[in-house]
């Protein structure tokens, strides 16, 4: 396997640029083409709108245990909303929006360490990784957020963004990683030290097809990641090492670049299943749907949850079986009940 290290550091800020690619698939690795995803079920959210503070459109979602984190990128007061999901009760809000110390300005990318209790994100005021311990934040308006990485240039001189990043422990995430060079822009796999701010390619692709963006989930306790591509009707499985594990295309796949298309846009993993948000619609127009594809560990097509709401993200509850979603409509926020 082809390794090599670079160095440096700068997460994306927006949704839509938290896109990666991974090259042509490698090795002996299983290819399976799904002829049909006729299995369509029409769903609409249990909305907890009505326990939430009004919030702008297009907000993020994270999960940690059993608290539901809102991140949104409009405001210019508090940043960050949480929702008890066990109680069914927001909690209130954190993370203080601005550009002195500690404080947040184009908060984004951000992922999460559930057993500390901590979000993490890319302050794209001093870009810089940034941690807030979301107990202690709740409970004081004053809390400023603690500076954790500062960005680096790669071997080259040119910045490194890493981004769809996973928390495995305090020295290691899993992400995505674009490597600028002088004459081309190569997209991996990686495993990134949020210590020593070094950043390690995992995977054996070398620089992929133009427009082959995808948007990546990890399962750590599952040992998956799964990544979702933006410009073809496909789905990589691969282990937590960076190795292909399955490509599974879909009725509408091709080998040639589509740039009037948009695939898949994210995805999450949970209850033993993999949930891929799937658009299949014009890049240029008005996103009207959102199709939830339902796959099996092993890639097999289950069935197709379709809202008829713009889906911007989603998040899987273990311990209530639910996926709750932010919408770019009415309900804004809400859970489908899958188990």
């Amino acid at each position: 396997m082809r390794k090599h290290v670079i160095y440096g550091l700068m997460l994306a800020t927006a949704l839509m640029s938290a896109l990666c690619s991974c090259g042509q698939s490698v090795g002996s690795a299983q290819t399976v083409h799904q002829s049909k995803r006729d299995n369509i079920m029409e769903v609409r959210l249990v909305s907890i709108d009505d326990s939430l503070p009004p919030l702008h459109n297009f907000c993020g979602l994270n999960l940690l245990g059993d608290t539901l984190i809102v991140n949104d990128h409009k405001s210019t007061d508090k940043v960050l909303f949480a929702y008890d999901i066990k109680t069914g009760r927001y909690i209130g809000s954190f993370g203080n929006f601005g550009a002195g110390p500690g404080e947040l300005n184009n908060f984004g990318s951000s992922f999460c360490d559930v057993k500390g209790r901590k979000i993490y994100g890319l302050n794209g005021g001093n870009q810089m990784i940034v941690s807030l311990q979301v107990d202690s934040a709740l409970t004081d308006s004053s809390y400023k957020a603690l500076n954790v990485i500062e960005p680096r240039p790669n071997n080259e001189g040119l910045p490194t963004i890493i981004y769809n990043c996973h928390y495995v422990n305090d020295s290691l995430l899993i992400c995505s990683v674009r490597v600028p060079y002088q004459n081309t822009i190569e997209f991996h796999l990686g495993h990134f030290n949020l210590k020593t701010g070094e950043t390690t390619i995992i995977d054996d692709f070398g620089h992929p097809a133009k427009g082959n963006n995808n948007r990546m989930t990890v399962s750590v306790e599952d040992s998956l990641i799964v990544i979702f591509s933006a410009s073809y009707d496909r789905i990589r499985l691969f282990d937590l090492q960076g190795t292909l594990l399955k490509t599974i295309t879909g009725p509408d796949y091709s080998e040639n670049y589509d740039h009037q298309t948009f695939y898949f846009l994210n995805g999450c993993i949970g209850g033993g299943k993999i949930f891929a948000l799937y658009l299949n619609q014009p890049v240029a127009g008005k996103v009207t749907h959102g199709d939830i594809i339902i796959l099996d560990f092993n890639g097999n097509y289950l069935k197709t949850m379709r809202l008829n709401d713009r889906i911007v993200d989603m998040v899987y509850h273990e311990g209530t079986g639910r996926l709750y979603v932010s919408t770019d409509g009415d309900p804004q926020f809400g859970y489908i009940q899958i188990d």
